[in-house]
C-alpha cells in the first residue's frame, strides 16, 4: 500500500453576508489553514468616526486545503459554496495569495477593490517604497500610476497609487513566472 502526500491548494470560498470573520474563527477552530485579507475603513456616522477593519473582498474568505478537508470547510456554518467555473471549484495559485498579504502587509496607501474590466498594460515590480517586492499590472487613470495585482479566478483587481519612479518593468518571461497574468 502507498501513501501519497495530500496536496494543498488555495480556493475561494462564498460566505454567507457578513459572515467573513465568522467563518474564518470556525475554520481555524477546524485546524484548517485559512486567510481572511482585511483592511481598515473610515466609518461615519451622524455622531462621531471609527476606523474599523473589514474584509477586503466581502463573502469570500480563503482556504488552503487538500482533498481530506475540502467538504469539511463546506460543512461549516457561514459557508455556501467554493468559487467555481464550469462545474469545478478554481484553485488559486500560490503567488497570488502570496501577492495579496505582501500588498496589504506592506500598503501604507489607501486599498480600493474593483471588479471593474481594466485594460491590460505593463507588467511591473516596486523597487522602492512601501510596497517593495510587489508584482502587478499597471494602468493609466487620471493621470496617475495604480499598480494593480490581478486574481483571475475571482475577477476581481487591487490597486494603489504609486508614483512612476517606484516600478521596474519585468521581461515577459518573469510575467509567467509569476503568474500575475493567465
Amino acid at each position: 500500500m502507498i501513501l501519497e502526500k495530500q496536496t494543498y491548494h488555495w480556493y475561494a470560498i462564498y460566505t454567507r453576508a457578513n459572515g467573513e470573520k465568522k467563518l474564518f474563527d470556525n475554520l481555524q477552530e477546524k485546524n484548517i489553514e485559512c486567510y481572511l485579507p482585511t483592511r481598515k475603513v473610515l466609518k461615519v456616522w451622524s455622531d462621531r468616526k471609527k476606523w474599523v477593519e473589514e474584509p477586503l473582498f466581502r463573502c469570500y474568505i480563503f482556504v488552503k486545503v487538500s482533498y481530506r478537508e475540502f467538504f469539511s470547510v463546506l460543512n461549516t456554518p457561514g459557508a455556501v459554496c467554493y468559487i467555481s467555473f464550469g462545474g469545478r471549484a478554481q484553485s488559486i495559485p500560490e503567488t497570488q495569495i502570496s501577492n495579496i498579504r505582501n500588498f496589504l502587509y506592506q500598503c501604507d496607501h489607501e486599498v480600493t477593490l474593483t471588479y471593474e474590466h481594466v485594460q491590460k498594460g505593463a507588467v511591473v515590480e516596486v523597487i522602492h517604497g512601501s510596497l517593495k517586492g510587489v508584482k502587478g499590472e499597471v494602468a493609466n487613470i487620471y493621470g496617475q500610476m495604480r499598480l494593480l495585482i490581478r486574481i483571475d479566478s475571482m475577477n476581481c483587481s487591487l490597486y494603489a497609487n504609486i508614483s512612476r519612479e517606484e516600478v521596474k518593468l519585468l521581461e515577459e518571461d518573469a510575467v509567467l513566472k509569476y503568474g500575475i497574468l493567465a
